[in-house]
């Protein structure tokens, strides 16, 4: 079925579900806002659920790019807007659990001042090795780290980004004699890695999955399972460290006090958009694994979320303001 006709059948169904639903219907075109610049991965995410919104339902979505302050413009954009209905956060840990778990001054609470839809994607991180350092899996690269007699030096994509506190939670768990380099961006840590100038990092499993410029040394991921496109690599619970798994999130909120009909319509919304064959398919494709659920599935996993990034950032005296 083409996305013409889906959407010529979703504009069919809106009166029932807009009965479904209480009655509410959009009354003009809604707003995904993604808390960061087009181009990344986040905003490729954010046009493909818009895209699939418009196939299963005929409403017209609009994708703003809200960047800045690692994310927190675009959060405050949805926290701070009216609550009809009509705004919905693309939402990462970066515009929720892990600023408040480092106390970062926002302006907005997210507990407080959002409304949690639902989970939409689930991403593991992945376990690099500088291909100099003399280990083969992670087991070994475990093992020497914790014994190294200088720090060895680990990259991040930024101070208190998931990747530099994924680490931090290892480091405490395996007594690992690391050290921190946070990077802007993935691509510059890359070729630092390939060069032996840094040892180690975590790094989302799309930017290894994208990465052109050499071979990468994959020791583990960190997921409950292997991951599909990368399924000679271990994940981190089975080789090397028992129950130790992490994740990057994306998931969708509102601003808090929307209508419950209006979360209605865009849970069942959402619902069936993350159902699609296709959808999925171009979300596995880009590392991203489809999640769903309800809102208080989500709640439960931030609040899970910021009482384990609260625990790892306590002796650490980080600050971003």
């Amino acid at each position: 079925m083409t996305i013409r006709r889906r959407a010529l059948l979703g504009t069919l169904a809106l009166p029932a579900i807009a009965q479904a639903q209480g009655g509410w219907t959009p009354d003009r075109p809604a707003r995904l806002v993604v808390p960061f610049a087009p181009g990344g991965s986040q905003d490729v995410l954010g046009r493909l659920f818009a895209q699939a919104i418009q196939a299963v339902t005929g409403q017209q979505m609009v994708v703003e790019n809200r960047a800045g302050a690692g994310g927190i413009l675009g959060g405050e954009a949805v926290a701070r807007g009216p609550a009809d209905g009509l705004s919905i956060l693309l939402a990462t840990a970066g515009q929720t659990t892990i600023p408040k778990a480092i106390g970062r001054r926002m302006p907005y609470d997210p507990q407080a001042d959002l409304a949690p839809l639902m989970q939409v994607t689930d991403s593991p991180v992945a376990l690099l090795a500088a291909p100099n350092l003399p280990v083969a899996d992670a087991p070994a690269l475990i093992a020497y780290a914790r014994a190294a007699r200088d720090p060895l030096s680990y990259a991040s994509t930024g101070i208190g980004t998931n990747t530099h506190l994924i680490m931090e939670d290892l480091k405490a768990r395996e007594r690992l004699n690391v050290e921190h380099v946070p990077y802007r961006g993935a691509a510059a840590a890359f070729n630092d890695l390939l060069a032996g100038r840094i040892a180690l990092m975590f790094v989302s499993v799309p930017s290894v999955l994208g990465f052109s410029g050499g071979a990468l040394k994959v020791v583990a991921t960190t997921g409950a399972q292997r991951f599909p496109s990368l399924p000679d690599v271990p994940t981190l619970t089975e080789a090397a460290v028992p129950g130790f798994t992490a994740s990057i999130w994306t998931g969708l909120a509102l601003r808090a006090g929307t209508p419950p009909a209006a979360m209605a319509y865009w849970t069942d919304a959402f619902t069936r958009a993350m159902a699609e064959a296709s959808l999925r398919e171009r979300l596995e494709g880009l590392g991203a694994t489809p999640a769903s659920g309800s809102a208080a599935a989500f709640a439960t996993l931030m609040q899970d979320d910021l009482a384990r990034w609260q625990r790892v950032v306590a002796p650490l005296n980080i600050s971003l303001d």
